[in-house]
Parts: structure tokens; sequence; C-alpha cells
């Protein structure tokens, strides 16, 4: 299995040869991480405190329920971009931790491809921040960001286009499209649903402002990084709106970093996180964060700036609030009106058994397999 340990994924048990993966009609599933193979029994992943593993192990269990005894292969890696163990229409693999928004080599060679942050940063940064339009520091981080990951993608984006035009001139080669699905939940237990009007928690935050830290000659340091940018006008806005409003309780944890030996043990943060009535979910690298997802599960109501258009977000009951400026008018509304808390309480508990749970989106990609296999 993959065990989360200060930052790095570490595999625990050995490579295995290709011969496990010919002749067999039942559904295969395999960790790719560091060039290494590693069968998953899906059916039991022992999360180790990675709750990843936990909620794509709950998706790949929908999907072998959906299409039992395919015959298919599942490579589930983090950013594996240029290789698999082997190639197929019966091959299909999940990406799960590329924020660099890249479009992988072998996509040409596979089934379907299943990506978490998606391809498009570029185009998602222009349309929710326009930095032309009142231009701002943060927003000039935001293109600079996403430039940056466009110079580690840009090869990749070419090689892609080409294969396109190839396929559509020659029919030599297929090319798959890139299907987003949520990155998902990580540090979460299962837990009993608390009501909302039980919660004594009004609004909660736990974790980094910075989670790397840059040395004093680093441009990084005097300039940050949109994420720390970002979560310092959050804390500043969430510490206005606490000594503005004393009546209200405020759970407010900074940590050093994200997971490993800094981050807040699960079962606490868990057991914070579900007697909150609202959560902040503040952009980490990318606009997508476990924690949303975290907070969703759990019925919180959810206050983000923005987010990319998705399957999963799009209808979504979370409140976009442009700029955390503008959080305090937005706190004040909500928990004066206990009502509006239950009706998106509700909402987001619906939304996530719906749209984002594990079942749902492991429904999702077996739909998609099928009606790729139905092209054919």
């Amino acid at each position: 299995m993959l065990r989360k340990r200060s930052d790095q994924y570490i595999l625990k048990e050995t490579t295995i040869g290709l011969d496990h993966l010919l002749g067999s009609s039942t559904n295969q599933f395999f960790m790719y991480v560091d060039k290494k193979l590693v069968p998953w029994n899906i059916y039991d992943p022992e999360p180790d405190n990675c709750g990843f593993v936990d909620y794509f192990g709950q998706v790949l269990q929908a999907v072998d329920r959906a299409l039992p005894n395919q015959g298919l292969i599942f490579y589930v890696t983090m950013t594996e971009m240029k290789e698999m163990p082997s190639y197929g229409e019966n091959v299909f693999v999940l990406i799960l931790g590329d924020e660099f928004y890249r479009i992988p080599d072998y996509v040409d060679k596979v089934g379907g491809v299943f990506k978490c942050y998606g391809t498009r940063q570029i185009r998602e940064q222009l349309n929710l921040y326009r930095p032309l339009l009142k231009p701002s520091y943060f927003k000039f981080l935001v293109l600079g960001q996403s430039t940056k990951n466009f110079a580690h993608r840009f090869a990749k984006k070419i090689r892609y286009r080409l294969k396109k035009i190839k396929s559509l001139l020659l029919g030599r080669s297929k090319i798959v499209p890139i299907y987003d699905i949520p990155p998902g939940y990580f540090n979460s237990e299962n837990l009993p649903i608390k009501p909302v009007q039980d919660r004594t928690c009004d609004v909660f935050f736990d974790g980094s402002v910075v989670q790397h830290q840059y040395p004093v000659w680093s441009l990084r340091y005097w300039s940050k990084t949109p994420k720390a940018h970002s979560r310092e006008e959050m804390v500043a806005n969430l510490k206005r709106f606490k000594d503005n409003n004393p009546e209200f309780q405020v759970h407010l944890t900074l940590v050093a970093g994200f997971a490993g030996a800094n981050y807040t043990p699960q079962s606490t943060y868990s057991q914070d996180l579900m007697n909150a009535k609202i959560c902040l979910a503040p952009r980490g690298t990318t606009l997508e964060t476990y924690r949303l997802f975290e907070a969703m599960r759990y019925g919180c109501v959810i206050i983000v700036e923005s987010l990319p258009s998705r399957w999963f977000y799009n209808g979504a009951p979370i409140i976009q609030i442009g700029s955390w400026q503008n959080l305090e008018p937005v706190l004040t509304k909500l928990l004066n009106n206990p009502m509006l808390l239950q009706s998106l309480h509700q909402q987001t508990l619906d939304w996530w058994e719906t749209k984002c749970s594990g079942k749902t989106v492991g429904k999702y990609i077996a739909d998609e397999i099928n009606a790729l296999r139905l092209k054919l």
C-alpha cells in the first residue's frame, strides 16, 4: 500500500512482473509510483492514515462492481506522466497528484485517463481571475504561477496536439479523452454526521499558511506564492471577524505544513471538523483541495475563493466569495440565519452523496469506460 511520511509516498511492497497482468478476466488494480508496481486489493485498502487510498479504494470498488470480470487493468499513480507498465484498450490510468496540469505521454496507448486537477490551468485562471480587469498583486502571482506551470507541460501539450492531428488525418492512433475526477479526501475518519444545530464551532480552519519555508535569499520568500498570499489574507480577515464578533466560536489552528508529522492528528482533525458549522477551504497550490471534500463529506457549509468548472463543482452548494476580503459579511449573514445554515448543510450532504462520494465517482468512471468501449 501507499503511506505518507514526511511528504514522501512509500510503497510497502516490492515490484512484480508483468505476467500478473496477462491472461485474466478479473479486473486488476495496481499502484504505480516511483517506477514500482504494487498490486492493490481495493477491498482491503488499509489506508494507514493515507486517506486518498481509502477514498479511491471506494471509487475502484464501485468500478469493479459496475464492470465485473471485464479483464480491465487500472493503474493508480500520483504524477507518472511518461510511462505505464503495460498498454492497451483495457488499460485505464488514474492520476491523483499532478498539480502541473500536464498531459501524459501515454494518452494514445491506453483505454482512458482519469485525472485530478485538470489540464487547462491558464484558461481556467484567466476565466476566474481576469487579471487585466482590476489588476492586483495576487492576480500577478497567479498569472506567474500559471505561466511557470505551462512551461512544465508545453512540450507535452504540443505532442498531444500533434497526436490528435495524426489521429484525425491517418486514423492510426486513438487519442482518448482525459476525464476530470475529484481529488477526494485525505485526513478524514468515518464519523456519524452531527446535526448542524448541535455543532458548537461556528467557523473552522485547521491547516498551513506556508507549506515550504524558503530561505531569505529566495525570490519566493519575498514574493510569496498564490497559496501563501491567499491564506494570509484569509487568516487576517478571519481574525478580524473573530475580534468584531466575539459571540461566535472560531476554530483557527495554524500548522507548519501539509500532512506528515506537522499535521493535526486525523482523529482530532476529523472530530473538530465534524463539530464545525462552516469550513473555510482556501486554495492550495491549486484551487482544488482535499479540505473541501473533507468538509463536504461532513456536511459543513463550505466557503472558498473560486473554483474551476468541473462536473462535480458546477451547481454545488459551495459559497464562492471571490476574495477573502468579503469574508466577514458572508459569515455574518450565514451565522445569523440558522435556517439558511440548515438548508446548506443538507444540500452539501446531498451533493456529496450524489456527485462526489466514492461510489458516485466510481459509477461515473464506469459509465465513461462503457461509453468509450461502445465507440470502438
